[in-house]
Formats: structure tokens, sequence, C-alpha cells
């Protein structure tokens, strides 16, 4: 791949734009496991955070864009449009190199990013991740990801780096239809976790008394357990995933739908109360905490 230096075994050089909680998190897990990365970020304190984690930092994007693999981690279709669709970036891509998008976007988007890719004769593959920024330093991440197979297998050693699985479709707006459908019904979860919770303080029971038998097997997966002790003890930070973003991920699974014809009627009430913690003064707050609005409204115990 171009710019790797000559020699027995050249390792492709990583670029990375988009230094949040997350993408921090995962660019430094690569350097942790032998991978330099030079990284970008649109604010300087996010940035130096970064460095600080061992992340060679620059401040002009058109570097970092310009490596063999480029991952970015940006938090929405706005930026994303702006910041992966904008000139700078496109210009500076290589032919042959391979964009690997994980954030969380439009199915819509990603086609459209693909054929920009495509037309500078690089490749562009969808990767979103689950898990939050501790999983993500661990390698313990779920990533999804969609596109050609042969861009897939070159990034294939960077995703087993940061996941415990990967999963492969071949489009990039494929794996972005299954992040979206995966984060809506990790928010219809918590909700309903809030709701179970509130009915068994109303009935005298301690919400881990309930959650603990329930989590124990009939509900034993990851998101339950995890949720449900955040539930329990009524602890959502650290903050690991606002609010805000929340709201959009669901709103991006009821406008799927609806572009395919269907509705999600659960959908519209847990973004009622996502829009409610954002329009108040919860919008930074973790968004698990979505299910203290079912929980008090089921009558329980805040």
């Amino acid at each position: 791949m171009s710019g790797a230096t000559p020699g027995a075994h050249a390792e492709p050089a990583i670029g990375w734009i988009g230094l949040g909680a997350m993408g921090a998190a995962m660019a430094a897990r690569l350097v942790d496991r032998g991978r330099p990365v030079l990284g970008w970020n649109r604010g300087a304190a996010r940035a130096a955070d970064a460095a600080a984690r061992g992340v060679t930092v620059t401040s002009d994007i058109a570097e970092a864009a310009s490596r063999d693999i480029v991952v970015s981690m940006l938090p929405d279709d706005e930026v994303v449009r702006e910041v992966l669709g904008g000139a700078t970036v496109l210009a500076a891509v290589k032919p042959g190199s391979v964009h690997v998008n994980c954030a969380t976007i439009s199915p819509g988007l990603s086609r459209e990013l693909d054929g920009l890719y495509r037309s500078r004769r690089a490749h562009y593959v969808s990767a979103p991740a689950f898990g939050r920024s501790a999983a993500a330093a661990g390698g313990q991440l779920t990533i999804v990801a969609g596109g050609d197979a042969e861009p897939v297998g070159l990034i294939r050693p960077v995703l087993d780096d940061l996941a415990v699985s990967v999963h492969a479709f071949p489009e990039p707006a494929q794996a972005n239809l299954v992040k979206i459908l995966g984060n809506y019904l990790i928010a219809v979860t918590a909700g309903s976790l809030g709701e179970v919770a509130g009915i068994a303080e109303r009935g005298g029971l301690k919400a881990d008394q309930l959650l603990d038998v329930l989590t124990e097997r009939l509900f034993s997966g990851l998101i339950h357990r995890a949720y449900g002790q955040m539930v329990a003890e009524q602890r959502y930070e650290p903050v690991a995933f606002t609010m805000r973003l929340g709201k959009k991920d669901v709103d991006l699974a009821r406008a799927e739908a609806q572009h395919h014809g269907g509705h999600l009627p659960l959908g519209d009430v847990i973004a009622g109360a996502l829009g409610e913690g954002v329009a108040g003064t919860a919008a930074e707050q973790d968004w698990a905490s979505v299910a203290e609005w079912f929980r008090t409204r089921a009558g329980g115990v805040r």
C-alpha cells in the first residue's frame, strides 16, 4: 500500500480523524498494539488528550487523510458530510487507500460517501462499533464492517485489534443499518429496565433485587447486565454516550423505518423521552439515564 516504508514487512500507515472519547480510545488501543497512528481532531483539548495516550497528533487534516488506512470517528451525519465529504479530505485521499468510517450515520449518507471515494479510486468501508470507550480501550468492541471484500480484508487486522468480533456485510450501508437498529434496541432496553424497576419499587422491592434475578439467566446478555446495573444503582457516570447522540440514533432508526414504509411505535416513545432530556438539562448526560424517565412514570423511586 502507498506510504509504507520499504522492507520485508511494511505496515500500512494509519491516519485518524476524530479524537473524541471513542475515537481517542480506539486510536490509543492501536498504538498500544504497536500500530502508530497520526490523528487529527477539530478541538485542541481532545487532541492533547489523545497525544497523552501515545497518538501522534497533527493540526493538518490533509496529512491524516493521506494515509494508507484512514479511520474516522465523528458524531453525526452533518459533521461526517462536512469533514469526510469536504474538499480538503477528498483531495488528500490516495488512490488505493481505505477509508474506515466508524461513525453511526444514515445508510443514505453511507452510500453517498461510498460513491465519492470510488470516484477517487479509493475504498470506503463502514465499520460502526458497538461498545463504550472502556470497551474500546480494551479491544472489546463488536464491529460491523460493510464494504467490498478486498478492502475489508486489508483492514481486518486493524479491526481485530479493536474488537472481539467483526461481522462483515457486502455493502457499507448495510453495516450502518445494523448499527442503527442495534442502538435502537439498546435504547428500548434501557427504557424497559427503567419501567420494571419503577414497578418493582412500587411493589416494595428494591430494583437490584428484581434485576439480580432477571439478569442472572433469563436476560443475561451484556446489555441487560450492564444497563441493569446502572439502573439498579441509578449510576450514569462517567458519561460514555450522551443523550443527544442517543436521540440522534433513535431518530435515524425511525427515519430508516419510514424510508422502507414501516414504523417503530416504541421508537416514538423513546424519542420523546430522549427529546425531553435533550431539550432540558440532560443533553450531555449518559443516554442510559433515559431509564429514569420511564422509572418515574412507572411510579418508582428516584
